[in-house]
């Protein structure tokens, strides 16, 4: 494997099934059914341990997925007390992994429409 592709992709190896189903969605919504699989599989005990302004994490349409993919990238200015950065990294990846395959399946299908003449 390359040097560069395992860093910028590294994060894949926590969940790999995980990301490969993300990378092998053709739609935005499939995307949008792994992520609400995952978030329904995240337990009580485990959402506990991020920060709690991101313990409420639902996600209804693409736009959560932005949304969620903005705050988790915003680390917490204080260390929150029970805090998991391991966690917190794991979740963040995991959204940043979703929000990035909606962009590239919305860029596939602009350069499928004919272009207006």
């Amino acid at each position: 494997m390359d040097a560069m592709a395992d860093r910028t992709r590294g994060f894949e190896r926590n969940d790999p099934g995980w990301h490969c189903r993300v990378e092998n969605a053709e739609t935005v919504d499939e995307v949008l059914g792994l992520v609400r699989d995952y978030v329904a599989s995240l337990a009580p005990r485990v959402l506990a341990r991020l920060p709690d302004a991101c313990r409420a994490l639902r996600v209804k349409a693409e736009d959560d997925v932005e949304y969620w993919t903005f705050r988790l990238s915003q680390r917490p200015t204080s260390r929150d007390a029970g805090v998991d950065e391991e966690v917190y990294q794991e979740v963040f990846n995991h959204f940043l992994h979703a929000s990035l395959r909606i962009s590239r399946i919305h860029r596939v299908e602009a350069e499928r429409r004919p272009c207006p003449q």
